[in-house]
C-alpha cells in the first residue's frame, strides 16, 4: 500500500486524477492517464491546460539516507485523503510514519525503489514479504505486501505510477513470490480503480484500520509468470 495525493478537479483537457497511495502499514496508489513502459523516455502530459514534456524518470533503491523524503511524499499523499475522508479525520503523525519507513526499509527482505525527474524526488514503491495480521505475525510463504506506491502531485498523469508498479510487479516476481496484497481505503475510489484496471481483485470486506482511523480494503493479484496471472504479456 498506494502515488499519492488527492483527486482535484482539473481542466476538461485532462481527467481528474488520484495518483495516490498505498497503505504504509499498509497504506497506496494512482490513476494515471497512461502506462509508461520501459524504454519510452518521452512523455506529453495535459495538467491544467498546459503540455508539459516530462523527459525520463531515474529510479534507483532507496536507502535509509532517502527515509525523510519518502515520509514527505507519504505525508502529501495522506494529506490528500481528507477528500474522502470522515469530517474531522487526521492523518498519521509524521514521526509515526517516519519510524514505520525506517522500519521496513530495515527489513532483510525489504524491497524499494524512489524515482526522480532531475533533482526533484517524483514517488516510490516498495513491498516486503507479507505477515499475517494477528497473532504471531507469521510469514505468508510466497505472498508479497505492496507497502507503499505514491508520486507525488506534479507528477500525477505522467506514467510514473504505472512505471513504478510494474517494476515492484516483475520484482517480486523474479524473487519468487507468486502474488502480492496490498491495503487501501475503501473510500479511495481512484485508487482503486487504478488497481482493478491492473489486475488486482478485492479479497474481503472492508475493516476499520486503528491506526490509519479510515476503512481500508485488501487487493490481491497473482504475479507475472505465476500461474494464476492471467494479465497480457
Amino acid at each position: 500500500m498506494t502515488v499519492t495525493g488527492s483527486g482535484r478537479e482539473v481542466s476538461t483537457l485532462r481527467k481528474s486524477a488520484s495518483e495516490g497511495s498505498v497503505l504504509s502499514f499498509g497504506p497506496g496508489v494512482a490513476a494515471p492517464l497512461g502506462r509508461i513502459r520501459d524504454g519510452v523516455n518521452l512523455k506529453l502530459r495535459v495538467r491544467y491546460g498546459n503540455i508539459r514534456v516530462v523527459t525520463g524518470f531515474t529510479t534507483r533503491p532507496a536507502t535509509s539516507a532517502d527515509v525523510p523524503a519518502l515520509a514527505e511524499t507519504q505525508r502529501q499523499g495522506f494529506a490528500g485523503y481528507a477528500a474522502f475522508a470522515p469530517r474531522g479525520w487526521a492523518p498519521p503523525s509524521p514521526a509515526v510514519e517516519t519510524a514505520g519507513i525506517r522500519d521496513r526499509l530495515a527489513q532483510p527482505d525489504a524491497w524499494c525503489v524512489i524515482a526522480h525527474e532531475g533533482g526533484a524526488v517524483a514517488g516510490h514503491v516498495g513491498f516486503l514479504a507479507a505477515r499475517e495480521r494477528g497473532g504471531d505475525r507469521a510469514l505468508i510463504a510466497g505472498l508479497a505486501h505492496l507497502w507503499a506506491l505514491f508520486v507525488r502531485e506534479p507528477y500525477w498523469g505522467s506514467g510514473l505510477a504505472g512505471r513504478l508498479h510494474a517494476m515492484a510487479l516483475a520484482e517480486a516476481g523474479a524473487r519468487g513470490y507468486h502474488a502480492m496484497r496490498l491495503l487501501t481505503p475503501a473510500g479511495h475510489a481512484r485508487a482503486r480503480a487504478f488497481y482493478e484496471r491492473e489486475g488486482w481483485t478485492c479479497d474481503g470486506p472492508a475493516w476499520l484500520e486503528p491506526m490509519l482511523g479510515l476503512e481500508i480494503v485488501e487487493y490481491r493479484r497473482s504475479l507475472p509468470g505465476s500461474a494464476g496471472d492471467a494479465s497480457p504479456a
